[in-house]
């Protein structure tokens, strides 16, 4: 019997300062966590769980070959508000091919934390990769 996915349920991100990048992303997200306990610490976000934890010896934090993107109303103006507090850009903002609007940046805590504005079906016109 084979499994099937849905969509991502929780999406983790470990930090070395977890005391600063708890208060970082609260604020940044305008929300208190949902769950805390002792290592971690859990914000809800539209229906997905973005869990900030301690770094440890099993994981560690940077962008080390996953890119969730997280959907926003302007990449651009995510982009402004988050780099103002600390976050830098990684990759982009840039439009690809199919339309979207997407940035990687860092957190302060060396993640990698993605974004993309998604685009109206009728915009979209295949074209060279972006």
């Amino acid at each position: 019997m084979s499994s099937s996915l849905s969509g991502v349920g929780n999406v983790f991100y470990f930090v070395d300062d977890f005391e600063k990048a708890v208060p970082w992303y609260s604020e940044r997200l305008g929300a208190k966590p949902a769950v805390e306990a002792g290592q971690l610490v859990t914000f809800l976000v539209n229906g997905v769980r973005l869990t900030i934890h301690r770094a440890d010896e099993y994981d560690s934090s940077g962008p080390s070959g996953v890119a969730a993107y997280w959907t926003v109303d302007s990449v651009d103006a995510f982009v402004a508000e988050w780099t103002s507090h600390g976050a830098v850009v990684h990759r982009g903002p840039k439009t690809v091919f199919t339309g979207e609007r997407l940035c990687q940046l860092i957190d302060p805590f060396g993640n990698l934390f993605c974004v993309r504005e998604e685009i109206e079906a009728t915009t979209a016109a295949p074209g060279p990769a972006g």
